[in-house]
């Protein structure tokens, strides 16, 4: 028997650099398709490329929609939330990294990276704000919507994964640098920065002394804005990687800030149109910054066995200086509210991973992870003024305070998975396990006075300072004896799982995978705080979740996939636990009598890939949620303060989406291309009663507007993204790709209204960005465009008294430049 070995660029489901090894071919699947003898195929492919992610799609049993990094590239994408929303179905929440998928935000989605699920930055959310994790390091981001059984349950939207990159190939260094500007920043001479706020690199903190604040100043740090001198957009990097025999490595190290300025509006309304709060002037600054660096490391024992580790360090910073001026109804006044507010977050992950093929049809992988999270906000600050006289507001100490909190997060994690194939069907069963420490610390110094005088809003230390120390009652709304002591919860959760997936050749075209999965949640909570007092919950649940998946090949172009699962969403720690968080509009107030809702997931999509790199697929999807969780007003003294309810006692979601990529048209060396997606969606949901509110939730009640049944929060009726590309390629090394990229974000509601106030809708905008690439052997060029169409992001309430503005804004169009240079 002859053997010839072939040496090419393949498309495979396993990592690249894995070698194959081709089997005589018993079964035709393929007309005409001829036997191969005794081939050893050997190549690597970039697992990011649109070609390979296209194949990859084809292939497998469940549905699988990824975006790669060469099309991220192409679209002069930087961070993975932005890259999220390139997929079909997806939507960015405004004011965050927080993704809707199919209308299911935060609560309802889980992220990943290489597989392991990784901790949230701040304890507003779940998962961590996307925006942190930069597309250079990526080889792609997975989205997958559709359950099965190797997914943690808590499952309802999507799992997003991260996959990092992995060296392959030639050895290479990269440099790059880049500036941009925001038209509607970089101009601005009052752009203003927080004297305790986290500095230029965004590592600085600032704490208070905690010393007997009647004889001490005990703050280290100024209340005065400063102005920032150059608020122009940075970002350096440097990239590599090489292999070293059995071994790879690829590392990235990066550094970029950005600067935002908007001037807006915002507000709150009663049910007879009266404004709660009307701020009808509101300057906003904003200042980021991201550093991050990530190393992988690959060892292949042989051709069966492989191993990586991966340590990803992600520092960010978000600093927010808002100046609003309007009415406060709380004190009947006009105002001038100056408020600061910073986070720092620390993320360091580490993963280990195994992948091993043992005898001929068995294999298994492995996986352990360790993530620690240190997320501040060191000096938060808030002043209120009388508009017409100019005096700090007395009487609350919330309207002059500082805020200092600190989050941490320590989980480890792994998992385990073996998998035999058969002739007609192969079974793999799993094990994954967690378990999280998390500890959120918090301390509110606030602020009254024994001397009323007028101050300057933009100097406020000419009055609050060391020197007039006795002028000043503090408080801190714990006992004198312990001042300072913070208030805190914890959380610690346990979560074992086991899992089973069989994957059935009925047919040399159908593919049944049947599968399900066991969930053990074991939450351990306490908890003390300043209005919700002391108090600790224990809850355990058990949860079985069944998943079916099939695949139909029509031919060797066209696939016919169904996909059934039940899955469930648990309250997040921050939901849960009854701590207060205040805002400027609003304060939330978690709610320990909440409990998991269960969903019902249903697909039915049809795919035709017409050649390599080119897809059509349609699809339909339905989701059945009990006892959905929302976030709304409840009946309470202060209209504003919001809580979290099962909010009803089902809810369901169906639509449409539609995914094309395809070559248009191609002459000489260039080529017209385009890839674009849109989903169409409809929701309701039945409220509960106020009889069903109080008896859940030991006697609070949320008062509707006299529906009983209603939209689902984040669900926009239709959401689209259209791609328009021309590439041109000369002289082998050199080629260009120029990308026109249209976004729509349609209508959704934003949130329930309760007591007659009305519900709160995110209006339709439109988006569009414009990038140009240019490689030149070794040097790269970009040159991107964004937000050309400046749209406003604008939130309205409606109710019968009329429509009002609730938030109105806008980001500001920004023009960039990127090079780099590859050794």
């Amino acid at each position: 028997m002859n053997f010839r070995k072939l040496s090419i660029a393949v498309l495979f489901l396993s990592a690249s650099g894995s070698v194959l090894y081709a089997q005589e071919t018993k079964k035709d699947t393929i007309k005409n398709e001829k036997k191969i003898e005794g081939v050893t195929i050997k190549g690597t492919t970039k697992k990011g490329s649109e070609s390979n992610i296209i194949n990859l799609q084809k292939r497998s049993v469940e549905v699988i929609e990824r975006v790669g990094s060469v099309q991220l590239a192409k679209q002069g994408v930087g961070d993975a939330a932005t890259a999220v929303t390139k997929a079909t179905g997806t939507q960015k929440q405004e004011g965050s990294g927080q993704i809707f998928v199919r209308g299911l935000g935060d609560r309802y989605n889980s992220t990943t990276l290489n597989g392991l699920p990784i901790p949230s930055d701040d304890p507003e959310f779940k998962n961590i704000n996307l925006e942190i994790f930069k597309t250079s390091m990526v080889e792609y981001i997975s989205l997958d919507k559709v359950y099965n059984p190797k997914f943690s349950g808590d499952f309802g939207g999507a799992n997003v994964n991260i996959a990092s990159k992995e060296h392959s190939g030639k050895p290479y260094f990269k440099i790059g640098i880049g500036s941009s500007i925001n038209l509607q920043t970089f101009d601005k001479g009052n752009f203003k920065l927080q004297d305790g706020g986290p500095g230029f690199f965004g590592y600085k903190t600032s704490t208070f002394i905690k010393g007997n604040p009647y004889q001490t100043y005990p703050f280290k740090t100024k209340w005065n804005f400063k102005n920032a001198d150059n608020p122009f957009n940075s970002d350096m990097n440097i990239e590599g990687g090489a292999s070293f025999g059995k071994f790879s490595l690829f590392g990235y190290a990066g550094y970029e800030n950005s600067y935002e300025y908007s001037e807006g509006q915002e507000g709150f309304f009663f049910a007879n149109g009266l404004p709660n709060k009307d701020y009808s002037d509101v300057q906003r600054s904003n200042y980021k910054t991201n550093t991050t660096a990530l190393v992988n490391l690959g060892y292949k024992i042989n051709s069966n066995n492989k191993i990586n580790f991966n340590s990803n360090y992600i520092h960010s910073s978000d600093q927010t200086v808002r100046i609003y001026k309007g009415y406060a109804y709380d004190v009947d006044r006009n105002v001038i509210i100056n408020r600061g507010d910073n986070k720092i977050t620390t993320t360091w992950i580490n993963q280990l991973f195994g992948t091993h093929k043992i005898a001929e049809s068995w294999t298994a992988d492995w996986a352990l992870g360790y993530n620690m999270l240190n997320s501040k906000r060191p000096d938060r600050l808030q002043n209120t003024i009388d508009a017409e006289n100019f005096n700090l507001l007395a009487g609350s100490a919330i309207n002059n305070h500082r805020y200092f909190d600190e989050l941490k997060d320590n989980t480890v994690l792994g998992h385990a998975y073996l998998t035999k194939s058969f002739d007609k069907f192969k079974v793999t069963v799993g094990y994954d396990g967690s378990y999280k420490d998390r500890k959120f610390d918090n301390t509110t110094i606030g602020m009254n006075f024994n001397f009323i005088t007028p101050v300057d809003p933009e100097n406020i230390d000419g009055f609050i300072n060391a020197g007039n120390n006795s002028l000043f009652t503090y408080q801190t709304f714990q006992p004198s004896q312990r001042l300072f002591t913070p208030f805190f919860y914890t959380i610690k959760q346990n979560l074992q799982s086991g899992f089973a997936n069989v994957d059935i050749n009925l047919s040399d075209k159908f593919i049944v995978q049947v599968g399900g999965r066991y969930d053990f949640i074991d939450l351990q909570t306490r908890w003390n705080d300043a209005v919700m007092g002391e108090g600790k919950k224990n809850k355990t649940y058990n949860k079985f979740l069944p998943a079916l998946n099939a695949k139909y090949s029509i031919n060797d172009k066209q696939n016919v996939r169904l996909s059934f699962s039940k899955t469930y969403t648990l309250p997040q720690a921050k939901e849960l636990i009854p701590i207060a968080y205040y805002d400027v509009t609003s304060n939330v107030y978690g709610n320990q009598y909440l409990y998991p809702s269960d969903n019902y997931n249903l697909d039915l999509k049809w795919e035709l890939f017409p050649k390599s790199g080119e897809v059509l697929s349609i699809t339909a999807f339905g989701k059945y949620i009990q006892n959905p969780i929302a976030r709304t007003t409840y009946s309470t003294s202060a209209p504003s303060d919001m809580s979290y309810f099962n909010i009803a006692n089902w809810g369901y979601i169906y639509g449409a989406e539609l995914e094309f990529r395809k070559d248009l048209y191609s002459w000489s060396n260039s080529k017209l291309y385009t890839f674009l997606n849109g989903t169409f969606m409809q929701s309701q949901q039945e409220l509960k009663s106020e009889a069903e509110f109080s008896k859940e939730n030991n006697g609070k009640i949320a008062q509707f507007s006299g529906q009983d049944k209603d939209d689902i929060q984040g669900v926009a009726n239709f959401l689209a993204n259209v791609n328009l590309g021309y590439n041109y390629k000369w002289a082998n090394d050199n080629s260009v790709d120029f990308v026109v990229s249209y976004s729509y974000v349609g209508k959704n509601l934003y949130a329930l209204g309760t007591n007659n106030t009305g519900n709160f809708y995110e209006l339709a905008r439109n988006i569009l960005d414009a990038n140009v690439n240019f490689s030149l052997k070794q040097i790269g060029i970009g040159i991107s465009a964004k937000n050309l169409l400046n749209p406003h992001y604008k939130i309205e309430q409606s109710n019968g008294a009329g429509v009002f503005v609730h938030r109105d804004y806008t980001k500001g169009r920004q023009i960039g430049l990127n090079l780099s240079y590859k050794f």
